[in-house]
């Protein structure tokens, strides 16, 4: 059975927004919203959840593939008035600091024999852009990591009617 399914990536982050003492809502968003006004009466600092992507990679001797995920997330807060410098400042800062919380969270699950992410994040490709200003006036940080679960992709044969 496939262990980093769709819904256990979506799980997984509710969790993380849920257990993190500063965050104070957890949503699930598409790239439409971007584009227009987001929801209306959300807590925040949020993290905001988009499905992941992947793709498929041989290891390095060419035995297996697997199929790495790739995870993006939004922390984000309001800033309140444009151009609200100060607040900007303070935002980023407290975005900034549960961003590295969460990143700190995942270096603890690489390492933990008893984690599903046990060994499969790919700690090299943790990344953090700063977004904003977005929506009505929100900062804060996109914060992108891959994972390769350790579940190769292999034909299974009694899937198929041919």
């Amino acid at each position: 059975m496939r262990e980093a399914t769709h819904s256990k990536i979506v799980q997984f982050h509710e969790e993380i927004a849920t257990a993190h003492l500063d965050i104070n809502g957890f949503y699930r968003f598409n790239w439409s919203e971007i584009s227009g006004k987001f929801r209306a009466g959300i807590a925040t600092p949020a993290l905001l959840l988009e499905s992941h992507s992947f793709g498929i990679k041989p290891n390095s001797n060419n035995t297996t593939t697997f199929s790495p995920k790739y995870i993006s997330f939004l922390l984000l807060d309001f800033t309140g008035k444009a151009d609200n410098y100060t607040k900007q400042e303070e935002v980023l800062d407290i975005t900034e600091n549960i961003a590295i919380d969460i990143i700190s969270y995942l270096k603890q699950l690489y390492n933990d024999k008893t984690s599903w992410l046990y060994g499969c994040v790919d700690l090299d490709s943790i990344e953090c852009e700063k977004v904003g200003p977005i929506f009505d006036n929100m900062y804060g940080w996109n914060v992108k990591y891959s994972i390769t679960p350790r579940q190769p992709l292999c034909f299974e044969p009694d899937k198929w009617f041919f």
